[in-house]
């Protein structure tokens, strides 16, 4: 064996294919990157201190996903020989421009979206579109309201009012003060969702939120809980103040349907009949949008999550009741649309039930008489699937 003495030259190891590859970034500073972005995905943090898109972006990109994976892989080698060639590692000047822009370099239907008033929601599907939707005109939530600023007592006139809607939170117990073997189960995730005809003040369509029962989604649950009971239909009408039980518990508005699924869990668990369980809201759209032309009705639409796996039989029970509201009343229903965890819950609470339902009645314009016309519309429709459904079980 050939020795090598002290002037002789080390043996060039240049070409062995042990060597790693050069990180394109030092591993630490990544890991501490990836730190900071789970701690401000955290829903208080995202809320209360610096929620941004470009967060959001972040932390549902495939690109991100890739580099991550690549990066762990340098020390755990499973992660990039089964998740990842190193060929189709993602540039992290890409990975910069769909974190700021949204626009992903191979896929140039995202810099359309861009453009298209509307379409940023790609997430969203429209499953069946009404009279004039398509997608330059998808629903929109509202901005999480400042539930400080919605509690405090800014007019002292609403004093006794507001302090009556905070505390009166309706039970979801079924065994008293509600009618025997309900099958109908009314709530409202977003409780504080209002309408500014209903508000007496003068304020943004943004700040259109309210924990009034008369000026928010609780009055259409009302509305349509009474008229369940015209037509011999069992329900429960839910009216929690959730905005005041979200700060009570120390949550945020990212924990709304955590909340809200609490209600269904304990209104399900009482009654075996339970079978329907409706979820009510309003959409942050104007006016031109959300009512139906020439006549007085406030535009509905449903919202189906794809996030369980038994979400096709809800988007059938949508289906039916778009399509029978569409043969009596021709464009009041804006249409189904399915959505993914990636804009909002993508479960909401619809997992309990094959006949779960999210509504949106009207938009921040919509008045009370064109709610009321809706509530009735609507009531009718399910009247007739309803009974459908009850005759088909007694049989």
């Amino acid at each position: 064996m050939k020795k090598h003495g002290v002037g002789d030259k080390a043996p060039d190891h240049s070409n062995n294919q042990d060597n790693k590859t050069p990180l394109p970034i030092n591993l630490g500073f990544f890991l501490i990157i990836i730190i900071t972005i789970m701690i401000a995905s955290t829903p208080n943090m995202k809320t209360n201190i610096f929620y941004s898109q470009s967060i959001e972006r972040i932390t549902n990109s495939e690109t991100f996903t890739k580099v991550f994976l690549f990066m762990l892989g340098e020390e755990i080698p499973q992660f990039k020989s089964s998740y990842i060639n190193e060929s189709e590692l993602p540039s992290l000047t890409y990975l910069a421009l769909e974190t700021v822009t949204g626009i992903k370099t191979n896929n140039i239907s995202t810099l359309l979206m861009q453009e298209i008033p509307g379409s940023t929601n790609a997430d969203t599907e429209i499953h069946l579109a009404g009279e004039g939707s398509d997608y330059s005109n998808m629903p929109k939530e509202s901005p999480p309201p400042d539930f400080d600023e919605l509690l405090k007592e800014q007019d002292p006139n609403k004093k006794e009012l507001v302090e009556s809607n905070i505390d009166d939170t309706d039970s979801t117990d079924i065994s008293s003060n509600n009618p025997q073997n309900p099958t109908v189960f009314i709530y409202h995730s977003h409780s504080w969702e209002g309408y500014l005809p209903l508000i007496d003040e003068d304020v943004k369509p943004s700040d259109s939120s309210s924990v009034d029962k008369n000026e928010n989604v609780v009055l259409v649950g009302s509305m349509l809980n009474e008229k369940f009971k015209e037509y011999g239909i069992s329900a429960v009408h839910n009216q929690t103040n959730v905005a005041e039980a979200l700060r009570h518990n120390g949550w945020d508005y990212r924990n709304s349907y955590t909340l809200s699924r609490e209600y269904v869990e304990t209104a399900a668990s009482q009654n075996a009949n339970m079978q329907y369980y409706i979820d009510i809201h309003r959409d942050s759209a104007r006016k031109n949008s959300t009512t139906a032309n020439e006549k007085d009705y406030a535009k509905l639409y449903f919202v189906v999550g794809r996030e369980h796996e038994n979400y096709e039989e809800n988007l059938k029970f949508a289906s039916e009741m778009h399509e029978n509201l569409e043969k009596k009343y021709p464009g009041l229903s804006r249409g189904v649309y399915l959505k993914t965890k990636a804009e909002g819950n993508g479960v909401y609470n619809q997992d309990i039930s094959n006949k779960s339902i999210l509504i949106e009645f009207g938009g921040v314009d919509n008045d009370k008489k064109e709610l009321s016309n809706t509530v009735t519309a609507f009531a009718d429709v399910f009247k007739g699937l309803y009974e459908g459904v009850t005759e088909v079980n007694a049989q």
